[in-house]
């Protein structure tokens, strides 16, 4: 495919790419390549760094060093129309390992497989969410990240979209039930206007990165899959940034119960 008129894009860094990026997500740069020559040294050498994820074998979380390759200062001009890949071995055990293939063509960079996919490897990352997602609103988020794996964007939107949504109805419905809530005031206003009239209900992150709801509409509305594709990985993290203070709340609220009765037991048993 021809560059001519394609944009250079912003580059990732090599972490992104491996473990954030979806597949056939390609990357056009500049054919005077010496204005990204450190950037694309990082992505094909990778020589000191690491991922830091979950490990499918270990069944925990784990640090994952590359398999390395020598250095080679001609790397862009001799391997410009090729594949190359990355393979990185779990420290926990050596026999596990995480497989990355790229496309290095026509000035450009694709991530074109890898092994466990980036569905295998969030669906284990967000199943902590699942006690505050609920069943239905967890499998929306794992067929959310499923769709970019296969490189659906707007279909994904939609989904992170039901899930904000369920978020702020969650708070309504325990808002409707306190003294003096204005139910007429609350339907007839837009949708940051309802975050604002629920703020007291809604994790912090929501409320004050409300905007977040108007770019998932937008990606469903106006933007292409591709757009939709690379702003995917931010918009995931907003929502998992969401979810991450109701679990924090959730926790803290157990801890606080557990505490509770704890310490009333106790001085129940010191009096008699």
């Amino acid at each position: 495919m021809s560059t001519e008129n394609t944009e250079p894009e912003q580059l990732p860094d090599m972490i992104d790419f491996c473990l954030n990026v979806p597949l056939y997500k390609t990357f056009y740069f500049d054919k005077d390549y010496k204005l990204h020559q450190e950037k694309l040294r990082e992505i094909f050498y990778f020589a000191d760094g690491h991922l830091d994820c979950f490990c499918r074998e270990c069944n925990k979380e784990s640090v994952f060093h590359p398999e390395h390759k020598s250095d080679d200062q001609h790397f862009i001009v001799r391997y410009r129309n090729s594949e190359f890949q990355h393979v990185f071995t779990c420290t926990r055990n050596k026999n596990h390992k995480l497989f990355f293939l790229f496309l290095f063509h026509d000035w450009s960079i694709t991530k074109i497989g890898q092994h466990p996919s980036l569905a295998d490897l969030a669906s284990v990352e967000i199943q902590k969410y699942r006690k505050v997602l609920g069943n239905e609103s967890y499998a929306e988020f794992n067929r959310a990240v499923g769709l970019v794996t296969h490189g659906v964007g707007i279909g994904a939107f939609v989904y992170l979209r039901r899930i904000f949504e369920n978020l702020i109805e969650e708070a309504h419905q325990g808002e409707m039930t306190t003294s003096g809530w204005d139910d007429g005031l609350y339907k007839k206003a837009h949708i940051e206007e309802r975050i604002t009239l629920l703020k007291n209900s809604l994790p912090n992150f929501l409320v004050e990165n409300r905007s977040l709801y108007s770019i998932l509409s937008k990606g469903i509305h106006e933007l292409t899959e591709s757009e939709c594709l690379g702003a995917f990985p931010i918009t995931k993290l907003g929502i998992e940034l969401i979810l991450d203070e109701k679990l924090e709340k959730l926790e803290r609220d157990k801890k606080i119960k557990e505490a509770s009765k704890g310490i009333g037991d106790l001085a129940k048993k010191l009096k008699s």
